[in-house]
């Protein structure tokens, strides 16, 4: 599996260089380079070829500085070589992808592509690096020399390099025919196993009896249509045609999942949320059959399903982490919530910090004995200042000072370093008595809490002033009881 991502110059990351476990999770504001971080696994470790997917918003500013993308795995895999008649085993480490636009373009081609790709694997310390490539002993003795160009991933034969599937927001994507989908790639399996195997004459004398008997007799169309049109190719010598449903050479290629219940009802009809879980526990039932690694990606797991189903999906991620590699950027503070005091769940957050993507560990989140509440996470996680959250902090340091009575805590308030900046005018039925001076926690306190009181209708607070009161009590928090960095 993925032990370590190194990224530089592809899109809004600049350069960052982060660890994974067999289960990461991205979380962060918008725009903070969550999805392009997957996607650059994705890319790297794709055996395709990309020249013609990568474009010129893929370089980070849109300048022509090369994008470097490097994936280290834990352990060493192995790739075959030819050698003459025989194979010779190469150790590595490493998937190097460096992207560069091309200087110009080739003489007399108008369409060259835009950028110059070298995408292969990096041999491990054991193998030595020569002045035109490199060189390991034969179990002769001899040398076996070789250049870069015969470790390109789209060339070299390998096992041990683990699959990887990306499931973007196209969900609807996933379980369609198309290039690169996830449905695509089991069905070519499917395809090249049926080519393997011996095809039986029964397979062809039972395909051609379902297509006469079952389909075009019930609809009447084989006397009156082909016997007709073979007629008239006789004249010209040209032999019979039929009509034909299935390939017989790549019969899974017009296949598709449906529910068993229906009549052929298939299964992208059922919605985008369940599409998506149904080709991720079908990619993962293949895997574990023919016993492949997969490094499964995924942007926002959570879009489209329900509460419940997102709790059960993070479990199910969790669980097959323990054989595979689950890396996803979420929004989702179920996903969030479910994973945060787990040791074999590694939490990153993204941010974007003076213009850059910056990709850290997370926070310490145990701001009360209850963490994290809902309010942590929306605010520490997803940068989302909320009243529940000023309401829980307020509540909390009350309880904590025992100053039970607004100008008792509003002097414990001050003693710890927040001064009154707003004016407040209680209500007494219904009557406005004498205008106060309060702190700004205090003020958003009442404001919430007494939205009966006339005379403060028209006062209000900005997102702006509950996020710097939050801070306030955050940091009164902190000090006293130290309880996050």
């Amino acid at each position: 599996m993925i032990k370590k991502v190194k990224i530089e110059n592809f899109r809004s990351i600049k350069n960052q260089e982060i660890e994974l476990k067999n289960y990461t999770i991205f979380i962060g504001d918008n725009g903070t380079g969550k999805t392009s971080f997957l996607e650059a696994i994705n890319f790297a470790l794709s055996p395709s070829f990309l020249s013609g997917r990568i474009k010129h918003t893929d370089f980070y500013n849109g300048e022509d500085n090369p994008i470097n993308i490097e994936v280290e795995f834990k352990e060493n895999l192995k790739a075959q070589l030819p050698d003459g008649y025989v194979k010779q085993e190469i150790p590595f480490k490493q998937v190097l992808l460096k992207i560069k636009f091309r200087g110009r373009k080739a003489p007399e081609k108008a369409f060259s592509d835009l950028v110059v790709i070298e995408h292969r694997i990096e041999p491990s310390e054991s193998v030595s690096r020569t002045a035109n490539g490199w060189s390991i002993k034969r179990k002769g003795g001899s040398d076996f020399n070789f250049r870069d160009h015969l470790l390109a991933l789209s060339i070299i034969e390998t096992e041990d390099l683990p699959r990887s599937f990306y499931f973007n927001k196209g969900r609807d994507k996933q379980l369609q025919r198309g290039f690169n989908s996830s449905i695509n790639t089991v069905f070519d399996d499917f395809n090249w196993r049926f080519l393997k195997n011996e095809r039986s004459k029964d397979f062809f004398s039972d395909k051609n009896k379902i297509e006469k008997e079952k389909i075009l007799d019930l609809i009447d169309i084989k006397e009156n249509v082909f016997n007709k049109l073979n007629g008239k190719l006789k004249i010209f010598g040209i032999e019979e045609v039929d009509i034909s449903f299935i390939d017989g050479k790549s019969p899974f290629n017009n296949a598709f999942l449906s529910r068993k219940k229906d009549i052929d009802l298939p299964v992208k009809y059922l919605g985008s949320g369940v599409e998506m879980i149904i080709s991720l526990m079908f990619l993962e039932t293949m895997a574990s059959m023919s016993k492949e690694k997969l490094v499964i990606l995924i942007d926002e797991p959570e879009l489209h399903l329900h509460p419940s189903l997102q709790y059960k999906l993070s479990e199910y991620l969790e669980n097959i982490s323990k054989n595979h590699q689950v890396i996803v950027s979420t929004h989702s503070p179920i996903f969030f919530k479910n994973c945060i005091r787990k040791e074999n769940i590694q939490l990153l957050v993204a941010n974007n910090e003076n213009g850059e993507v910056q990709i850290k560990k997370s926070e310490k989140f145990g701001l009360f004995p209850w963490s994290p509440s809902w309010g942590e996470i929306n605010y520490f996680a997803f940068n989302h200042p909320t009243i529940e959250f000023h309401d829980e902090l307020y509540g909390y340091l009350q309880e904590k000072s025992e100053k039970y009575k607004q100008s008792d805590f509003e002097k414990w308030l001050a003693d710890n370093g927040i001064q009154t900046s707003k004016k407040w005018t209680r209500e007494k039925n219904g009557q406005p008595q004498q205008e106060e001076d309060v702190t700004l926690p205090t003020f958003i306190r009442n404001k919430v809490h007494h939205p009966e009181n006339q005379n403060m209708r028209d006062q209000n607070f900005s997102d702006e002033e509950l996020k710097n009161s939050i801070e306030l009590l955050i940091n009164i928090v902190k000090n006293h009881h130290g309880i996050i960095e």
